[in-house]
């Protein structure tokens, strides 16, 4: 009994120290705020995507136990027409080089967040955006946001044949990234509609252009 007792118990500490370090994170210092915003500043001559930020930077901070904090700044552009209907802001991210003490562009590519607006007026921030792939044909882009909630409607039938979206058909939904899809069944040009869910889930619908329309073509999801 011992024996067993004392296998589970090395059994228990050798899974403990398997298990990766919980994450923390904490909040910008007063110096790390004002140190990115001497480089931004800086930056802005270059014209780096457009208009100057229309926002406060945006911090993300974190680390593993014992590693370094990481350092991660987001900026966004101001908001401007890429159609005659879509809106467009660029986010930039930036990290910090503890070692160096400098501020630099991180790995993350560029994230393009589009909503759509007024021909007429000029474009303001939204409280929701979605995030656009840059390959993505702007046209395209207006016509899905335009069509999101009936393309998604259409595919409530297509979540009962998936075992991974059936228990999701009944929740709610909203379009968080346009991006685009391999071309499947001869179709040569597809679209991924990704939405997030109330209950932190994602359903990408598949959609098929099809002689200037769209078709909710497929469904999978992620819990």
């Amino acid at each position: 009994m011992r024996g067993l007792m004392l296998a589970a118990t090395l059994l228990a500490a050798s899974h403990a120290a398997a298990a990766p370090a919980p994450v923390q994170q904490r909040d910008a210092t007063a110096e790390e705020r004002e140190s990115f915003t001497t480089f931004y500043r800086e930056l802005l001559p270059a014209g780096r995507n457009g208009a100057a930020p229309l926002f406060a930077p945006d911090f993300d901070i974190s680390r593993r136990r014992g590693e370094p904090w990481q350092v991660i700044a987001r900026v966004d552009s101001g908001p401007r027409h890429i159609g005659p209907d879509l809106c467009q802001q660029v986010r930039s991210s930036f990290i910090y080089d503890s070692k160096a003490k400098r501020w630099g562009p991180s790995a993350a590519e560029p994230e393009w967040h589009v909503w759509l607006g007024r021909t007429d007026v000029v474009c303001s921030a939204a409280k929701y955006t979605v995030r656009m792939n840059p390959a993505v044909p702007k046209a395209d882009a207006a016509e899905l946001l335009r069509h999101a909630q009936e393309l998604l409607l259409r595919a409530r039938l297509l979540f009962a044949g998936n075992s991974s979206c059936a228990r999701q058909r009944a929740l709610t939904f909203r379009l968080s990234a346009i991006e685009p899809s391999p071309p499947v069944y001869g179709s040569p040009v597809m679209f991924g509609l990704v939405f997030e869910s109330d209950r932190d889930t994602l359903a990408t619908v598949a959609v098929r252009k099809h002689r200037g329309e769209y078709v909710a073509w497929n469904v999978s999801c992620k819990s």
